[in-house]
């Protein structure tokens, strides 16, 4: 009888230690969330109104950019300076990036064709996303 106490206090134990080292992930430097968006809004990318948060989706961590920018289409090289930007300014490490690209008249650009042009594999949901080591790889290969 003894074991199975130790068996399930030691599960507990483990279970314990993801829950807080989830939590763990989405915290620490949340700079980001005024970088991003400062870094943004300065660019020549044309950007009028951008956002920055983060989320938790089980045990992976997430960061959320938003950007509404001045015209209806934006250029593989426009969205790949975008991603540089959120790579060099973002202060916490995440899986994914998720990312909500608006025209003017608040309306969504399909910007999933563009990031499978930059090598990404994206996913099309609420927003668009990517993962972070992709977002990477496409920010490493930036001129900006």
């Amino acid at each position: 009888m003894r074991r199975p106490r130790i068996a399930m206090a030691a599960v507990g134990a483990v279970l314990a230690a993801l829950t807080l080292t989830s939590c763990a992930g989405a915290s620490g430097d949340d700079s980001f969330m005024q970088k991003i968006p400062a870094a943004l809004d300065s660019s020549d990318l044309g950007i009028t109104e951008s956002w920055a948060d983060k989320g938790v989706d089980g045990f992976n961590t997430h960061v959320s950019v938003g950007a509404t920018f001045d015209r209806a289409e934006i250029t593989a090289a426009d969205l790949q300076q975008l991603i540089a930007i959120v790579v060099e300014e973002n202060t916490i490490d995440p899986r994914w990036l998720q990312l909500a690209i608006e025209d003017p008249a608040g309306d969504d650009i399909d910007i999933a064709p563009l990031l499978t042009e930059l090598g990404a594999e994206p996913t099309v949901d609420a927003f668009v996303r990517i993962g972070y080591d992709e977002a990477r790889t496409i920010a490493a290969e930036s001129t900006r």
